[in-house]
C-alpha cells in the first residue's frame, strides 16, 4: 500500500487494522480501546477524568493528580502535538505496555520529539490506569504490568462476594 507522505493517520490506521486482525486478535477489545484513545488524543479530545495516572519519568510535565489539565496546557503550547504507538511490548486482556513517540512544534517554532513507555490498564471501555516511564525504563514498566495483570480480580457484586465468603466459612 502507498500513502501520501502527509497522511500519517491513514498509514497508522492501516497498521492498527492489520495488527488487530492478526497478532492482537485475541485481545481485540483491549487493543481497540488503546488505539482509539491515542486517536482521540491526537484529535485533542480529553480522556475520562476518573483514571489513575502515575508518571515515573525523571522530567515529567504532569502533575500527579491532574494529567488532563497538563495535557490541555501542552496542546496550547504545541498545537500540532501528535503521538503514535511505536512498539507493543505486552498485550493481554488487562492492557498493554507500549512505547509511544510524541512530536510537535511549539507556537514559537521549536520542534520536539520524544519517546516514553506507557503501561495501560483497560477496564470496560476505557483506560483506567496509565503509568508513564522513561524510554530506558522498559523493564520496570514490564515488571509493573506483570504484577498488575496477574492480581486477582476483585469481585464487585455484593451477592457474589457473600456467596464466596459463605463458601469459605464452610470449607
Amino acid at each position: 500500500l502507498l500513502f501520501d507522505v502527509n497522511d500519517l493517520d491513514a498509514a497508522i490506521a492501516e497498521l492498527d487494522a492489520r495488527y488487530l486482525a492478526g497478532e492482537a486478535a485475541p485481545y481485540a477489545h483491549t487493543w481497540s480501546i488503546i488505539a482509539s484513545s491515542f486517536a482521540a488524543f491526537n484529535r485533542h479530545e480529553v480522556a475520562a477524568a476518573d483514571s489513575l495516572t502515575i508518571d515515573h519519568r525523571v522530567a515529567t510535565p504532569f502533575e500527579p493528580s491532574d494529567m488532563n489539565s497538563s495535557i490541555t496546557h501542552i496542546w496550547d503550547l504545541t498545537p500540532d502535538l501528535n503521538i503514535c504507538i511505536e512498539a507493543v511490548h505486552r498485550l493481554n486482556d488487562s492492557g498493554a505496555v507500549i512505547t509511544h513517540n510524541g512530536h510537535g512544534t511549539s507556537r514559537e517554532g521549536f520542534y520536539a520529539e520524544w519517546r516514553a513507555v506507557d503501561l495501560l490498564i483497560v477496564e470496560g471501555d476505557q483506560i483506567k490506569r496509565c503509568e508513564v516511564f522513561d524510554d530506558a525504563d522498559l523493564d520496570a514498566a514490564l515488571a509493573q504490568f506483570d504484577e498488575l495483570s496477574t492480581r486477582p480480580l476483585r469481585l464487585k457484586n455484593a451477592v457474589l462476594e457473600r456467596f464466596f465468603a459463605d463458601r469459605k466459612s464452610v470449607v
